[in-house]
């Protein structure tokens, strides 16, 4: 009799020092942008201030809302053999990325093998839910070339021991050799 499976990973991607960079150079630009707004018709004699303090605040309200949004989780399921990857912005928004079944892939592997850059170039797109901005090439970076409704995309994402056995399961044929590191005694 088969057991259910369920395997979950959620990071939050670390873009802290690009955010902070942003959202400095940002506020500067808005203060220099609001500072022309506003004390700009005063200067000529026009007393808008009602306008250009409305527009002010808007400005300020959207510098907000960008900041904020670029606070993002992921989280990658697998359950049985559906794999679904969402993204969540801002602790309250949550994006469905990708959803199928291992079944569905042609190829189930580390990103460092032969296949991942002839995979990369036959697909339409590839997804990249890893910890890093960039896909770094390093055997924790796994990757799965799905085949889905006509559409070929890579899903990278950060992997997990116990979703091995869970992949030779559903999908033995297409699904890379793999070897646990076991602990050093």
């Amino acid at each position: 009799m088969l057991e259910d499976t369920f395997v979950e990973l959620c990071y939050k991607r670390d873009n802290k020092k690009y955010r902070i960079m942003f959202a400095v150079t940002a506020s500067i630009a808005l203060l220099i942008i609001i500072l022309f707004l506003n004390v700009g018709p005063i200067l000529f004699g026009k007393n808008i201030i009602y306008f250009t303090g409305m527009i002010s605040f808007g400005f300020v309200y959207l510098l907000y809302r960008i900041v904020r949004n670029m606070n993002m989780e992921y989280e990658i399921e697998l359950s049985n053999d559906q794999f679904d990857v969402a993204r969540i912005i801002a602790k309250r928004k949550r994006e469905e990325l990708a959803s199928f079944s291992v079944k569905d892939c042609d190829y189930i592997g580390p990103v460092t093998s032969e296949r991942f850059g002839k995979d990369r170039d036959n697909s339409e797109f590839v997804l990249n839910v890893t910890p890093d901005s960039k896909i770094e090439i390093d055997d924790k970076n796994w990757y799965a070339f799905v085949s889905q409704q006509g559409d070929k995309y890579i899903v990278a994402f950060t992997f997990k021991d116990e979703m091995y056995p869970v992949f030779r399961r559903y999908n033995p044929r297409n699904t890379a050799n793999y070897t646990p590191n076991l602990p050093e005694s």
